[in-house]
């Protein structure tokens, strides 16, 4: 794992600053402590730092091929470098290294842009071409390493995090209006985007080529069709749990110790339960929890672990380790956090550290195979949306503290549109709320029917699919790559700590993409096929458990330890946000979730981050 850099001067061929380089790399260093690296030709400059994790000695990078005219800086893993190497090898390709990395560059040889389709696993690299003076960016299928990037006038410049992309600019940065309107529904910023004006990430499954003609970028990769056979659940299940071992044994090639997040549940256990079968040893877990008990999944995790016999760690994170560490994530990211989980994550990651250089997560079971409850409460949306609206409204309003996933569902379930539905599900306010939050100068400047035009893009790719389906290919998109997929690289990063997530090998998810929805979540029971080809590896109280989800009880410390943070940050006269909010409005969002009105934890948890990332940008 590593955090990449680079500079093209494409169109003006000016030679490249190297300290510009050296600075961006080592605003990165926790992505690489073991290494650093620099290639400079004319106008190209690349950069790296390293976490090795293969190849311990032998890997440094940039990285090139026999006669140094393709050179790479990578950032990932790719599980099938071995087979990779030796049809290569065959092909008359000399190896310097026993790296993964080094595959990239021989395959770039011999198949040229379409190298990437060969490659299984996670990754964000750049490849440059000194025949052609062609540099190629390009981001694995799903989007689980993430890269960033900024053109200038004749010049490209990208990194694998924001604050090392900022060493290399020349024009300064401002706030894109829309993506600050946007993050108050998403909780993140939706691909391409970021919240800052003319930084973009590059989209999963594409590659961007820039050279003297400009800069054009190009999908390479899609989801399959929904299957419409009538192949029986059990030959689908069979499949899954072929694929999914596959993809744990290949995750478990490295020179490191490797550990996994255990949360409990159904994905993270199974991921156990199969490094265990594959004789993973030792086997090291690491759980995290919470004082408030209601809010904790340790004792479930424990009896995984107990299970089979793992080296098993428990962190408990407390309100006033938010408190401490908020401010310092948000400069890790240069952006304000998604979700509360983005510090427990971070802190669990510090711990692993001490023991393993890898772990695995089970990030992508929901989204592939229907977790999540809004999947099967979403085939209601038609009888509640033809409900009297001022009906909804008063039951929502009636609905006591506790029963904030109810609210949610409802406010979601009573919009009939389908795009609109979706970007409700999981916003953090909802249109109506954010017409209320938003000042109305402040309105008139973005288009508030983004968030929807955003899930309405990718429902219609999906339009030939069954609803449930095009529900999982939309999250498959937005929330999973732009939300879950950046806080665990960068969390994980953070710490040093490389994440690998064997749910997301390609070929699994375009298996799951196949299975037709009636099999994925039957009734209410979301997750019905998984668990069902999961059976002869996990517990039966494993299995039955509801899904809890991984959540930090910020609502409780918002109302009470945290209660004065919250306040000093959001109703300061001074808060540096207001200017983009209706006052009156806003505080009215605060004071109900501390007189315990209404669960407002993640409309606060949103202005609060926004709050603390304005206050250290603009110092």
């Amino acid at each position: 794992m590593c955090g990449i850099c680079g500079i093209f001067n494409y169109g003006t061929g000016a030679p490249v600053d190297r300290l510009a380089l050296e600075r961006s790399a080592r605003a990165m260093t926790h992505r690489g402590p073991d290494d650093e690296g620099f290639y400079l030709d004319g106008a190209l400059g690349l950069g790296n730092r390293r976490l090795s994790i293969i190849d311990l000695g032998g890997g440094h990078q940039p990285l090139a091929n026999e006669d140094e005219t393709v050179w790479v800086t990578f950032n990932g893993e790719i599980y099938n470098y071995r087979e990779l190497r030796s049809d290569l090898e065959s092909r008359g390709h000399r190896f310097r290294t026993a790296t993964d990395t080094e595959a990239i560059v021989h395959l770039y040889e011999d198949y040229g842009l379409s190298a990437v389709e060969h490659l299984r696993g996670m990754f964000a690299f750049a490849l440059w071409d000194r025949r052609r003076r062609r540099l190629l960016l390009a981001r694995d299928r799903i989007g689980i390493k993430p890269l960033f990037y900024r053109l200038e006038p004749g010049r490209i410049a990208f990194a694998s995090e924001l604050r090392a992309l900022r060493e290399l600019s020349f024009a300064p940065v401002e706030i894109d209006l829309q993506a600050v309107y946007d993050f108050f529904g998403f909780r993140y910023i939706p691909a391409p985007s970021t919240f800052h004006r003319g930084v973009q990430k590059l989209l999963p499954a594409h590659v961007l080529v820039a050279d003297a003609e400009g800069v054009k970028t190009e999908r390479y990769w899609t989801l399959p069709p929904e299957d419409e056979d009538s192949r029986p659940a059990a030959e689908y299940a069979e499949q899954v749990v072929g694929l999914l071992r596959e993809s744990v044994r290949l995750r478990l090639i490295a020179d490191v110790p490797l550990g996994v997040f255990l949360s409990g549940g159904v994905d993270s256990s199974a991921i156990v339960a199969m490094m265990a079968e594959l004789g993973a040893r030792p086997l090291r877990t690491f759980s995290v929890g919470f004082d408030e008990t209601e809010a904790s999944e340790l004792p479930y995790a424990a009896r995984i672990a107990q299970r089979h016999a793992t080296n098993h760690t428990e962190i408990i994170v407390r309100a006033r380790d938010l408190a401490e560490q908020l401010e310092q994530l948000i400069a890790f990211r240069e952006e304000p956090l998604a979700e509360p989980t983005d510090v427990a994550l971070y802190l669990m990651s510090k711990r692993a550290a001490q023991d393993v250089k890898v772990v695995m997560a089970g990030e992508g079971g929901d989204e592939l195979f229907a977790g999540y409850p809004k999947y099967a409460a979403d085939r209601m949306a038609g009888l509640v949306s033809a409900l009297p609206q001022e009906a909804t409204r008063a039951l929502v309003r009636w609905l006591p503290y506790r029963q904030r996933r109810v609210q949610v569902a409802l406010e979601a379930l009573s919009i009939a549109e389908e795009a609109e539905r979706s970007a409700t599900w999981f916003a953090s306010f909802t249109r109506e709320e954010r017409d209320a939050l938003f000042s109305p100068d402040f309105l008139a400047q973005v288009d508030t029917a983004h968030p929807a035009r955003v899930f309405a893009r990718y429902l219609d790719e999906a339009r030939d699919r069954s609803p449930l389906k095009r529900m999982l290919y939309a999250d498959l998109k937005v929330w999973l790559p732009d939300n879950l997929l950046l806080r665990g690289d960068q969390m994980t990063m953070a710490a040093s700590l490389e994440e690998r997530v064997p749910f997301l090998d390609h070929k699994l998810v375009e298996l799951a993409a196949r299975i037709p929805g009636r099999w994925l979540s039957r009734g209410f029971r979301t997750k019905w096929l998984l668990k069902r080809a999961l059976k002869p590896y996990l517990p039966p109280e494993t299995l039955a458990r509801r899904k809890a989800g991984f959540a930090l009880p910020v609502g409780v410390w918002f109302r009470k330890s945290l209660q004065s943070m919250v306040a000093d940050l959001v109703l300061s006269p001074s808060a540096e946000s207001r200017q983009y909010f209706n006052a009156k409005n806003m505080e009215t969002f605060v004071r109900e979730h501390f007189d315990g009105v209404r669960d407002r934890q993640k409309q606060l948890w949103a202005l609060v981050n926004f709050e603390l990332w304005l206050r250290r940008r603009n110092r």
